[in-house]
């Protein structure tokens, strides 16, 4: 899976050629993973929280971010996953913090259909669980499917 991974992530970096050199592809750390099948962490809040550097499977020239991804069911989905993550950092960079902005940017990089397809397939069962709020997952969606159309 991990050449799979690379794969796409490398396709999805570059849509985000804003952000491309400072993003690298972590191997996979389910400690990570509780709540989401990817996530974007810096380095420095990765060793900050594990006390040691993670291991890469791709190293960009800056490496100040990090995604870390478990592929899920098939590829698209796996691309939504990943792209979610390069278009939360790009807002984080920019200072923003909300879903809407980040499915914004997924959206405008060519990413929607496969966001869409994350969102319907992944976090429905993770609702209840790690309390995602249902309506605003919903929404998501709705706005999703509008743009799509």
């Amino acid at each position: 899976m991990e050449k799979e991974i690379l794969k796409i992530f490398l396709e999805v970096r570059e849509k985000f050629g804003e952000i491309k050199e400072k993003v690298s592809l972590l191997k996979t750390y389910l400690e990570l993973h509780v709540s989401s099948p990817g996530i974007a962490i810096s380095l420095n809040e990765f060793e900050k929280i594990f006390g040691f550097r993670p291991k890469l499977i791709y190293r960009s020239k800056e490496n100040i971010y990090g995604i870390s991804v478990i592929y899920t069911i098939d590829d698209d989905i796996t691309r939504g996953i990943i792209a979610h993550e390069f278009a939360e950092i790009v807002a984080k960079e920019k200072g923003i913090y909300n879903h809407e902005t980040v499915d914004k940017i997924c959206f405008e990089k060519g990413f929607g259909k496969e966001l869409l397809l994350a969102l319907e397939n992944i976090l429905p069962g993770r609702v209840e669980r790690i309390f995602i709020d249902a309506e605003d997952l919903k929404n998501r969606i709705k706005r999703l499917k509008e743009k799509l159309k």
